[in-house]
């Protein structure tokens, strides 16, 4: 027989650690029919047991059950309305009947229920999708015991996506959850047939249970068609109990003022919101772990710095205004805010605000225990670099630490006066990024040396090229700090220029007679070029290794007549291949100018 296995899940006891419960989810194939079985293996404790995952437990003869046939989630729930007089105690029915002569397959109440958590978990975010909830109710088809224990397990019905789920299974999470606490996740209605209608019946059904939310999800990215109103009013539900929000109202620009869960939710923690606002007073800026505002208008300042006072256990500030309009002639902030301490602050993103925004709360916050750093901002000066220059001080220790870890940093040129700088290593004990808008090349280079100077460390750029216009592409060829280049583009990279297009691995081989200097080639340092996905044919990199690496017979001859000859160093080469080029790649590997090749098969 042959066994795959999928899954393996695991539960841990909260106060030792230890894995109490497992369960690995596998198929079986049998060698002879052909057929495939899929089974649960469950250990727990000093036993284990087999069951079988959608028909019924292993051996049971005597239970009847039925047909496991895979159904729709809205044909599964119909005709399953029970009445409260038809409900049964889960546990005393199963600890009746797992004891009767002749069925040894029974598993006890509580391992079952374990499986079914471990399966169905109401400990994660992620939201439980239509499929997810169509296994469960298939589950209710294995045996009536096995319906009890799913239908009487509150747990595995805690967790509302709509419009995913049909109206009656949010009914039957509603019911069966009975009195715990709910994980509400409300998507985009769009503009179906009869969404409306579906919309506001959903509100209508979730609102009463607002003091039992745990989690709130409410995306309205596209514009729903009902009334704005409704949802305010739905949003401003009293939810005593709610630990997360994350709220888009991107479609009802112009910004709106919320007062998320009526102000009320003491025990919120995660705050997501998106082209929202809170009053700036609300209780719920107090005691946050997580807070997240993706905004396209303005917002102060000053009020961001208090956040940092109102939440001092905060860990994580993401603040993104890209694609907002006038940020940049927002007034000079003053520099009287008094300094606050944020030292619980470990991950810190201001995306798209004005320098001096960014600078004044680098400035006036003091985080010694940050490890994560993303900053970008539209330049207008050259001048805004100094000011964020100035505003890093705070993290120049921890720069220079990931510098000397690692040496090599990563400059991604994403378009033309558009650029990232950032730290290469991803577990770093601080990792960095800022990226540069409006500026040119040279001078963000120039930026960079300066600051890595002031670090009294070496700088070595690691390029990743994804667009190429060529005064671009030329800063970088004169820069000695280069030494890896990602090409990045999709088919044959090209710098375009007014007098038309060359090719980049022509550009490579291009060489440059000095006078003074002899001969050298653009980007004279690097030791490393990859051009995966960048549609560089093996023979057209063969072509430029040719023309950017004379033979040392030639380099000798040129040296006896007083020309000197500025070899780039050998590289290390990746780039994609098919099985028609094996003679190509066994010449490229030899070649002189390389030092080692990788390659990408990309078959026939």
């Amino acid at each position: 027989m042959r066994v795959e296995t999928s899954r393996i899940f695991h539960h841990h006891n909260s106060k030792t650690g230890k894995i109490t419960q497992q369960a690995i989810d596998f198929e079986a194939t049998h060698p002879s029919s052909r057929k495939s079985s899929q089974f649960w293996l469950v250990a727990s404790g000093n036993f284990i047991v087999l069951v079988s995952k959608l028909g019924r437990p292993l051996n049971n003869s005597h239970e009847s059950s039925l047909t496991p046939k895979r159904l729709r989630l809205d044909q599964l729930t119909s005709g399953t309305r029970e009445s409260a007089m038809a409900s049964h105690n889960a546990t005393s029915a199963i600890s009746n009947r797992r004891h009767e002569p002749g069925q040894p397959y029974y598993l006890p109440v509580e391992l079952l229920t374990s499986i079914l958590n471990l399966r169905f978990p109401d400990t994660d975010d992620r939201n439980r999708s239509r499929k997810d909830m169509a296994e469960l109710y298939d589950l209710r088809l294995v045996s009536k015991l096995w319906k009890e224990v799913v239908e009487d397990t509150p747990t595995l019905w805690t967790r509302v996506s709509v419009p995913d789920f049909p109206t009656t299974v949010v009914l039957d999470c509603l019911r069966r959850s009975k009195c715990h606490l709910l994980r509400i996740s409300i998507g985009r209605y769009g503009h179906r047939k009869n969404s409306s209608d579906t919309h506001i019946k959903h509100l209508d059904l979730l609102q009463p249970h607002s003091h039992r939310w745990r989690t709130l999800t409410y995306n309205a990215s596209i514009r729903p068609l009902i009334d704005y109103q409704r949802i305010k009013d739905f949003l401003e539900s009293p939810a005593p109990m709610l630990q997360s929000i994350s709220a888009d109202l991107s479609a009802f620009r112009p910004v709106r003022t919320v007062n998320l869960a009526g102000g009320q939710a003491q025990a919120l923690k995660h705050l997501r919101l998106t082209d929202v606002l809170l009053p700036w007073s609300s209780n719920l800026l107090h005691g946050l772990d997580t807070f997240v505002l993706w905004i396209q208008d303005t917002i102060s300042v000053e009020e961001i710095v208090n956040l940092f006072t109102k939440s001092p256990a905060l860990r994580s500030l993401r603040l993104d205004g890209r694609g907002a309009e006038g940020l940049n002639n927002a007034m000079p902030i003053a520099e009287s805010t008094p300094d606050t301490t944020a030292a619980s602050l470990e991950d810190v993103t201001i995306l798209g605000y004005p320098p001096h925004f960014t600078s004044h709360i680098l400035s006036h916050v003091s985080m010694p225990n940050c490890t994560s750093l993303s900053l970008s901002a539209d330049f207008t000066t050259v001048g805004d670099l100094d000011i964020l220059g100035n505003a890093l001080a705070q993290f120049m220790p921890r720069i220079a630490e990931a510098l000397s870890l690692d040496g090599r940093t990563r400059l991604l040129v994403s378009w033309e006066f558009t650029y990232e700088w950032s730290s290469s290593l991803e577990y770093e004990p601080f990792r960095f990024s800022f990226g540069f808008s409006g500026l040119t090349l040279e001078s963000v280079i120039e930026w960079i040396r300066n600051l890595v100077a002031t670090l009294e460390c070496r700088l070595e750029l690691e390029v990743i090229l994804a667009t190429s216009p060529r005064r671009t592409v030329e800063a970088l060829g004169e820069c000695n700090d280069v030494t890896k280049l990602i090409v990045s583009r999709e088919g044959e990279p090209l710098i375009d220029g007014d007098d038309g297009d060359v090719s980049l691995l022509d550009y490579l081989g291009d060489v440059r007679a000095d006078p003074v200097d002899g001969f050298s080639w653009p980007f004279p340092n690097i030791q490393e070029l990859c051009v995966y996905g960048a549609g560089c044919h093996p023979l057209r990199v063969f072509g430029m290794l040719n023309k950017r690496y004379l033979p040392d017979t030639y380099v000798k001859v040129l040296a006896g007549q007083g020309i000197s000859v500025r070899t780039p160093p050998q590289i290390d080469l990746s780039l994609e291949s098919t099985d028609g080029d094996a003679i190509t790649m066994a010449v490229l590997k030899h070649h002189w100018g390389v030092k080692s090749l990788n390659q990408e098969e990309l078959g026939g």
